[in-house]
């Protein structure tokens, strides 16, 4: 009697187990959508302005990806990443204005490292093609505009959790070079919060 209970509740757990195992399994292999939304930086926008000049602003990017498996996947996305702005008097000459703006995408290998449950810590490293223009203007004297499109790496680090179909982050990332003849080069920090969705 006592063994064929036993056996029940083995039977029983095998059962229940099989469904849980199966889904985990399946979260861990095929293409995501999502989207992220937060704050980015330039590094060095305003350190040269005779204005004042703010280089926080919001940055929201799309992305589609496909997961090989619990420990590697490959994702693109895209979207408004960046501005710096400023506006002032600009002693004996008048009043000037400033604005910077970059967008663009990337596309990027993640590797993960699971932690806990859902939990897991991921880096990124990949390429990007990010257009940046700069308009400046100084009132009665002129105005200059500029853009450049420009490719290089971007990488970054991050925290994941995945409940089941559904899957939350927090990552940093950046962008190396950006930038446009007129101001040179500068690094992109992003900082953001996203959410995505696992089919």
């Amino acid at each position: 009697m006592k063994k064929g209970v036993v056996a029940a509740l083995a039977i029983a757990a095998a059962a229940t187990a099989a469904p849980a195992a199966a889904q985990q399994a399946a979260n861990e292999k095929g293409i995501y959508l999502g989207a992220s939304a937060g704050y980015s930086q330039y590094q060095s926008a305003c350190e040269n302005l005779v204005i004042p000049c703010d280089d926080d602003t919001t940055a929201a990017k799309g992305f589609v990806g496909y997961r090989f498996n619990r420990y590697w996947a490959a994702e693109l996305g895209g979207g408004k990443l960046g501005r710096a702005k400023g506006s002032g008097d600009i002693a004996g000459v008048g009043a000037g204005s400033f604005e910077q703006k970059s967008y663009g995408g990337d596309l990027s290998a993640l590797g993960s490292i699971p932690v806990v449950g859902g939990l897991s810590v991921f880096g990124r490293l990949g390429a990007y093609m990010v257009r940046t223009t700069v308009d400046q203007e100084v009132t009665g004297v002129g105005s200059t505009s500029d853009a450049k499109t420009q490719s290089g790496f971007t990488y970054g680090l991050g925290v994941a959790w995945q409940l089941g179909f559904l899957g939350l982050r927090a990552e940093w990332q950046r962008y190396d070079n950006v930038g446009t003849n007129s101001i040179g080069k500068d690094e992109l920090d992003l900082f953001m919060l996203g959410a995505l969705i696992q089919f």
